[in-house]
C-alpha cells in the first residue's frame, strides 16, 4: 500500500509535463499566455478560499496553541517577503508593455520572472500537496487517486504558464532545466520523503510550510497576475481563460 500511495504522485507529474509538452507545440504563444495568465489567475484565487485558509484553520485546532493565529500570519508575511526579495535576483521587468520591437526584451523578462517565481513556489506547494496525496493514499487508494487526478488538473494550466515564463528567453541553461524538472517532481519529492521517514510531519511545521506557501500564492495573485489581467482585461483570449479557469475550479470543487 505505501508504494501505491507513492506512485499516485506520479499523476501530478504527468499534468505538469503535458503542461510543458503544449506550450512547445501551440504556435500562436501571445494567445496562450492570455488564456493561461486567465486561467492561473482563476486557479491560484481559488486555491487561497478553497484548499489553503481552509487547511491552515483545521490545522488551528490540531496545534490548540494560543500563538497558532499569529504564527501563521508571520510565516505568510514571510511568504510575500521572500517573492519580493526574489524580485532583486530577476531581471527588471514592468507590466506596460508596448507594441514595439525595442519591448520585446523587457516583455520577455517579465514573463521569464512570472514564470520563474511561480515555479518556486509551486515547488514548495506541490512538496506538500505530495505529503498529503501519499497519507490519503495510504487511508485510501481510490480517494487518493481522485485526490492526485484534482491536484494534476490544477497544475495542467500552471504548468503552461510557468514553461511560457522560463522559455521566454531563448536559452538553454541548466538551472532553467533543473527548476522545470523540480516542478515535475515536486509531489514525488514531498511524497518520498514520508516514505522514507515513515511518519508524519508535526502539525506545527505544516502550518508554517502552508502559511508560507500561502504568502507566495498571495504574491503571485496580487502583485503579479492582476495587473496583467487589468492590462488585459478587454482581450478575447484572458477572457476566454478566465471562463475556463472558473468552470475548472467548479468541477474540481464538485469532485
Amino acid at each position: 500500500m505505501k508504494l501505491e500511495a507513492l506512485l499516485l504522485t506520479i499523476y501530478v507529474s504527468i499534468f505538469f509535463i503535458i503542461g510543458i509538452v503544449i506550450q512547445k507545440i501551440f504556435k500562436n504563444k501571445t494567445k496562450l499566455v492570455l488564456i493561461t495568465t486567465g486561467l492561473t489567475f482563476a486557479i491560484m484565487f481559488s486555491l487561497i478560499f478553497i484548499d489553503f485558509i481552509p487547511e491552515i484553520y483545521e490545522l488551528f485546532e490540531e496545534v490548540n496553541q494560543n500563538y497558532t493565529i499569529i504564527l501563521a500570519i508571520v510565516f505568510t508575511l514571510i511568504g510575500i517577503a521572500s517573492l519580493k526579495i526574489l524580485d532583486l535576483f530577476v531581471p527588471e521587468h514592468h507590466h506596460d508593455h508596448q507594441e514595439k520591437e525595442d519591448d520585446i526584451n523587457s516583455h520577455n523578462n517579465h514573463l521569464f520572472h512570472i514564470g520563474l517565481i511561480t515555479a518556486v513556489s509551486l515547488i514548495i506547494h506541490n512538496i506538500l500537496e505530495g505529503i498529503s496525496i501519499y497519507i490519503t493514499g495510504l487511508t485510501d487508494l481510490k480517494i487518493g487517486f481522485i485526490m492526485a487526478i484534482s491536484v494534476g488538473f490544477h497544475n495542467l494550466p500552471l504548468g503552461i504558464e510557468v514553461a511560457i515564463g522560463l522559455n521566454s528567453k531563448n536559452d538553454n541553461s541548466f538551472s532553467k532545466k533543473i527548476v522545470l524538472m523540480l516542478l515535475v517532481i515536486s509531489s514525488f519529492i514531498g511524497a518520498f520523503i514520508l516514505f522514507i521517514l515513515d511518519k508524519h510531519f508535526n502539525a506545527t511545521i505544516e502550518l508554517m510550510l502552508l502559511s508560507l506557501t500561502l504568502g507566495m500564492i498571495i504574491y503571485i495573485t496580487i502583485f503579479e497576475l492582476l495587473p496583467e489581467i487589468k492590462t488585459n482585461i478587454n482581450k478575447k483570449e484572458l477572457k476566454i481563460g478566465l471562463f475556463l479557469g472558473l468552470i475548472l475550479v467548479l468541477i474540481l470543487f464538485l469532485i
